[in-house]
């Protein structure tokens, strides 16, 4: 199955590419035509019985950690498209073993292997040799300054769909350094796009011969990587890929660390979204086309993505402001949250009920095999917490549920926001509407996460809002909202998220925001050194107690804070208007951390039940 690289270059297409190169490039068509070739070579897959036979038994042996939890709801729908079209399946990225379980399940249920797109560096003889031939393509990471590779890849990836082959790659473009979904990289799915297009006779390809992404979701309750992938984030360096790595890896799969879970969202169609882009736009322009397709799949991987207990246990030990917690402790930070899930139903993976003593218990012997949490006995009763230098292994875990929780973050803080804003009296006269507040710093925060989290256009993310808001306060809209009121929402509310669900990400950003505003305007910024600084920086200020949650020491999420500043104009070199709006844009992250401060010391209040600290006798004493 699949066509060879000599019978492609014999095709009239291939003719036509390389003409069209030689044009471009000004170099001789035999000279473009042998690296046309050459890249065919390098990234043409085959998949052949036997060969994929042996890959799929060496897969099963590496993945040997997990057993698999595999939700098979929806898989005969998408079955029947791929009987038709060719399926894309895009799952998120949390291991090099993501593409050996899927491939389990997809084959125990009758799907045929798919095409799968990998980096070169994972190209290793001689495991590489066979996995070419069980249809892993290896594409380079870099194609800069190369029109000759970029045009070869689309048209290696129209002959794949004309062909109805299934594709499969990871569009994040690396694994997630943090536990939630990575922006996504636009660059194979534009070559996509573009072969889908070449492939129809008139510019949009008759329906039969549609395209359908199938969004994936996997999340492992344990996993080996996490520790090496925190080191990394934190600053450290990446161990290469090499054979020495690969016999490291496969040995520390030996140990059992519960499932993999494995669910599948609703399929999009690829015709469908160039159809809606036309009505939308007028244009179906792969650059307005491309970035709407991609936010699509990440909302519907995210909303296929279960909660793990791994998960819902770091939510509850970090940010706790280093304290320890007893069992009943940790029930009384667990049951809100699972409540909340319950109002919402969100999707759980497992059958412990964290809610029952046995079943946390259960749940908390799994992180503490991992070493991510410890236990101390020595006292009158066992209290739990994040194990030192583990903090990014635990969020990581804890990530996998922001997205559920991001609107209620953000409702929570822009509630704040309203209520401070509102009891503030300026000449006499009360500082705005405290509902129009609200929905104006939802927005901000908003703009400040968005290169963070995939939030939808700004009606829908209002309804977001309001959803969030009628949970903790339900009837508001009837009875208006006050000062007072948002007050006692707030006090009465036994589920307070924003500290540990934006908290990190503001803190770090708070960080790249401070140092940018102290540097010289009229000097150019190394976004690198900056990052890099900064990581030290935020160290010391967690060794001194500046910085509350140690999870924001992190490349990944510093590398967001210097995305937002080059968005708004702060990287440019200038004068005294660009150091002016560092400086804004460092207050307005002050501000927003301050405010989250306010959330922790509630949320602290809780744990250690002194009813007399409420989020109003807080605020009154800032």
């Amino acid at each position: 199955m699949g066509l060879t690289a000599s019978q492609i270059a014999a095709s009239p297409e291939f003719a036509a590419r390389v003409a069209s190169l030689v044009e471009i490039t000004g170099r001789t068509p035999k000279d473009v035509e042998a690296d046309a070739r050459h890249c065919l070579e390098e990234m043409v897959a085959t998949v052949e019985p036997k060969s994929t036979q042996a890959w799929d038994r060496f897969g099963s042996w590496l993945s040997r950690s997990y057993s698999v939890d595999a939700s098979a709801e929806g898989l005969s729908h998408i079955r029947a498209l791929g009987r038709k079209h060719s399926l894309v399946f895009l799952p998120n990225h949390r291991s090099y073993l993501d593409p050996l379980v899927l491939r389990r399940v997809l084959s125990q249920h009758g799907f045929p292997p798919n095409f799968i797109l990998g980096g070169m560096n994972l190209a290793k003889w001689p495991a590489s040799l066979l996995a070419k031939r069980s249809g892993l393509i290896f594409i380079r990471r870099s194609t800069r300054d190369d029109p000759v590779y970029p045009a070869m890849m689309r048209l290696y990836l129209g002959c794949l769909l004309k062909e109805k082959a299934n594709l499969e790659w990871y569009f994040e473009g690396g694994r997630t350094r943090t536990g939630k979904l990575r922006p996504p990289r636009m660059g194979v799915l534009r070559y996509l796009l573009d072969a889908f297009v070449e492939n129809a006779a008139d510019g949009v390809a008759p329906r039969t011969d549609d395209v359908y992404f199938v969004p994936v979701s996997i999340v492992y309750d344990q996993q080996h990587e996490v520790e090496a992938i925190s080191y990394e984030d934190g600053g450290g360096s990446k161990t290469p890929e090499s054979l020495r790595w690969l016999f490291g890896f496969a040995r520390a799969q030996s140990t059992h660390r519960g499932q993999v879970h494995i669910r599948f969202g609703e399929p999009l169609s690829l015709l469908e979204s160039l159809e809606d882009a036309r009505q939308r736009a007028g244009s179906t322009d792969p650059t307005t086309v491309v970035p709407r397709v991609a936010f699509d799949i990440a909302n519907r991987i995210n909303a296929a993505t279960p909660i793990t207990p791994s998960a819902l246990i770091t939510f509850a030990l970090l940010d706790n402001e280093g304290r320890a917690l007893t069992l009943a402790e940790l029930l009384d930070v667990l049951d809100p949250l699972l409540a909340y899930v319950r109002a919402r139903n969100l999707p759980l993976t497992s059958e412990i009920d964290l809610a029952r003593p046995d079943g946390l218990r259960q749940s908390l012997r799994t992180l503490e095999s991992e070493g991510v949490i410890e236990v101390y006995d020595g006292g009158l009763e066992s209290v739990f917490a994040v194990a030192p230098d583990r903090f990014h292994e635990a969020a990581f875990y804890r990530n996998t549920l922001a997205h559920w929780f991001i609107y209620r973050a953000v409702a929570e803080n822009a509630l704040l926001a309203a209520a401070d804003d509102g009891g503030q009296v300026d000449a006499g006269q009360e500082r705005g509407n405290v509902t129009e507040r609200t929905w104006e710093v939802a927005l901000e925060l908003r703009d400040l996460l968005k290169f963070e989290f995939f939030f939808p256009r700004k009606r829908e993310f209002a309804e977001d809002i309001r959803r969030e808001v009628d949970l903790a306060r339900p009837g508001w809209e009837d009875e208006g909202l006050d000062r007072d009121g948002v007050l006692n929402a707030l006090d009465q509310t036994h589920l307070y998220v924003s500290h540990r669900i934006i908290g990190p990400f503001l803190e770090a950003y708070l960080v790249i925001a401070s140092r940018l505003a102290e540097a010289d305007p009229a000097s150019a910024v190394d976004g690198d050194a900056l990052v890099q600084e900064c990581l030290g920086i935020a160290r010391q200020d967690w060794l001194m107690h500046r910085l509350h949650s140690p999870e924001s020491i992190s490349r990944d999420l510093m590398q967001g804070g210097l995305k937002l500043a080059e968005n708004r104009g702060l990287l440019t070199v200038g004068g005294d208007d660009v150091r002016q709006q560092r400086e804004g844009f460092r207050d307005e992250l002050r501000t927003a951390v301050e405010r989250v401060g306010v959330i922790r010391r509630a949320a602290m209040a809780q744990i250690e039940g002194d009813g007399r600290r409420t989020v109003s006798r807080i605020m009154r004493r800032r």
